[in-house]
């Protein structure tokens, strides 16, 4: 079994920010076989097309994630929680990294 690369330095303490494909492999993943019109829905209510990479289409994506429906709910708080927790470990990996 090959091991997974290793991202600490874009990855810090081993936790990778959440990307708009993740939230489409969690969307599925929580609604099952309506997965795909799930995300059809999230993505028309966003008005989004599901490969913009930028911070504020993310976070958009997670607002109207918010709206649809309970699993939905969760779902975006869990892909929240991640991304606020990688913020934060960035930030403090930035500042307790030594430099020597």
């Amino acid at each position: 079994m090959p091991t997974p690369p290793d991202n600490s330095a874009t990855s810090p303490y081993g936790l990778r920010r959440p990307t708009m494909a993740d939230a489409r492999e969690a969307m599925h993943r929580v609604h099952g076989h309506t997965g795909r019109s799930a995300w059809a829905r999230l993505l028309q209510t966003a008005g989004l097309s599901g490969t913009e990479t930028s911070d504020d289409d993310l976070h958009r994506l997670l607002t109207a994630m918010t709206g649809l429906d309970p699993v939905s709910r969760l779902c975006a708080q869990a892909l929240r929680i991640r991304l606020s927790s990688h913020t934060h470990l960035s930030a403090a990996h930035t500042m307790t990294r030594s430099t020597a």
